[in-house]
């Protein structure tokens, strides 16, 4: 939509005040303004309707003034930047900003914080605090299902449930044996404190009565029955809890969620389901590296496609592509160093960073093709003077936009400022600093696009007594090619000019003796109005 709107609308805006101030008007009355230095008028005319005016000839110098920060970036900055000295010092600069965004990268920390949805000055925050500190340290509960139970008449299932709860309990971040709370076990410890042998044939019977011997039983909850076709009810599923440690940062709890997870995999004859209200963040994080990874690459390949489409050189092409990898590799690293997660949030600002990153290197890389040079240094200073300030100036303006955000005190809003003034500001590095270098060593001029232009046919000059063109052609005295303005000259100085080339296009033949000019061709002749004679001498040809 902003890219429609810009090629519409925007356009035949900056048409329509463009044909507005060429014509001198004020740029919201449409007035025409007061010069300067019109001093017939009043002052408060001066003041309210004061402008500057184009010069009537659009070849004036006047109107092709540049800016300020157009003529520092073309006539200082760029030629500073080709300074060998410069471009060691700027190799080094990248491979230490390398250096660093790996080092983020390989401390990379994931994981949206519950604490983190909240506001700073949340009554909640506290209430987590405590509960990462004491809760998630030592004791917090795993519900563990047993979703298919085996039948528990069976001696051989009984004690591959004992063995399968004893492996949950055994883990690194299981509190042990201690923290088992199962009515299982609940119920062959209160059977053997009576010293009541439970008989295999009937030990649902005496499981029933266990469970269901209080209403106020905490096992009622934790065991799901079904009656048989003879009337005997069995468990079909039931439930037991053990105690976790070491669960208080996003890490140890993926960590535990794998474990236990592994382990609840050994069994899959009874389809075991773990659960904490923590798995619903573990989860999210498991998926947000692959889902980063694999977005940032589809969205390089797509802007890799369209600069080859739209950038007429495939290496000024791919070194586009290197550079938002780049970028994107400092925005990660920086960002873990800045306190930052790698969430769900973070997640979406850097894909919408390579968006941010190209438009930088995209413009830079682009007018380094289009220049006509062939000296890679001109050609840097070309695209640098025309497309350096417009950067400099998208840049900062995102920046000052994205600033307000700074100071909100909301972990995601601040997040999305952080992610953003990173993807810009790296951007901007590489678009003017290491990317003009990059093209000017690797490429060079090999995209030339003078290169791939026709070339202009040279003017020679030959004696005033004419002679024959390669093709046979008779030139006459004072022959020039079409808008050469040297003819001009030549004609008053007693010489002619001619073209090298084997075309037999328009000429020129001027015979000032008779005071008119004849353009001959193969085909027809047009008369031309007669030249004053020159007040003056015109000056030399240059040689």
């Amino acid at each position: 939509m902003t890219f429609f709107y810009q090629m519409t609308f925007f356009c035949a805006l900056v048409s329509l005040f463009t044909r507005h101030e060429e014509q001198g008007r004020h740029c919201v009355l449409m007035r025409e303004t007061v010069p300067p230095r019109l001093h017939s008028s009043s002052m408060i005319s001066r003041l309210l309707w004061m402008g500057s005016r184009p010069h009537p000839l659009p070849e004036h110098a006047s109107n092709k003034k540049d800016v300020a920060g157009a003529d520092f970036f073309r006539n200082w900055y760029a030629p500073l930047l080709v300074q060998p000295a410069i471009r060691v010092l700027c190799a080094i600069w990248y491979i230490i900003y390398v250096v660093i965004s790996i080092i983020g990268c390989m401390n990379l920390r994931e994981g949206l914080e519950p604490v983190n949805l909240l506001v700073e000055d949340s009554y909640a925050i506290p209430h987590y605090r405590i509960l990462e500190k004491y809760f998630w340290q030592y004791g917090a509960p795993l519900q563990i299902v047993v979703n298919n139970a085996p039948d528990l008449r069976d001696p051989s299932e009984r004690a591959k449930i004992k063995a399968m709860v004893h492996s949950f309990a055994s883990t690194k971040h299981s509190v042990g044996d201690e923290g088992v709370e199962s009515w299982f076990e609940e119920m062959e410890r209160f059977y053997n404190l009576h010293e009541v042998t439970v008989a295999n044939k009937n030990f649902y019977a005496f499981a029933e009565r266990f469970v269901f011997s209080s209403k106020s039983s905490p096992w009622i909850g934790d065991t799901v029955w079904r009656a048989e076709t003879n009337g005997t009810r069995i468990v079909t599923s039931f439930r037991f809890i053990i105690g976790m440690k070491d669960i208080a940062t996003t890490s140890a709890q993926q960590e535990a969620t794998r474990v236990f997870r592994e382990v609840a995999s050994r069994y899959p004859s009874y389809n075991v389901t773990t659960f904490m209200p923590l798995w619903l963040f573990t989860d999210q994080y498991e998926l947000v590296v692959p889902n980063t990874v694999q977005d940032v690459v589809v969205a390089v390949a797509c802007m890799l496609l369209i600069a080859f489409l739209l950038i007429p050189e495939p290496s000024c092409a791919f070194w586009v592509a290197f550079t938002i990898g780049s970028i994107d590799l400092g925005v990660l690293g920086f960002m873990t160093l800045w306190g930052v997660n790698l969430d769900a949030i973070s997640m979406i600002t850097i894909i919408m960073s390579v968006g941010f990153s190209v438009d930088y290197s995209a413009h830079i890389a682009y007018g380094y093709v289009v220049s006509t040079s062939d000296d890679p240094k001109t050609r840097i200073q070309e695209a640098l003077g025309d497309l350096g300030w417009p950067v400099i100036q998208g840049g900062l303006s995102t920046i000052l936009a994205v600033s307000v955000l700074a100071d909100v005190p909301a972990y995601m809003i601040v997040t999305f400022f952080k992610t953003v003034f990173l993807a810009i500001s790296i951007g901007l590095f590489h678009g003017l600093l290491f990317l003009p270098l990059m093209l000017s060593l690797f490429v060079g001029s090999c995209c030339s696009t003078a290169n791939r232009r026709p070339e202009k046919a040279p003017i020679e000059l030959v004696p005033a007594g004419g002679t024959k063109s390669a093709s046979g052609v008779a030139l006459g005295p004072h022959l020039a090619p079409i808008g050469a303005i040297p003819a001009l000259h030549a004609a008053y100085s007693g010489a002619s000019l001619r073209t090298t080339t084997s075309s037999t296009g328009s000429l020129i033949s001027s015979s000032f003796r008779g005071g008119a000019s004849t353009l001959s061709s193969s085909t027809s002749s047009t008369v031309f109005p007669r030249f004053p004679p020159p007040t003056t001498a015109p000056p030399p040809l240059p040689k």
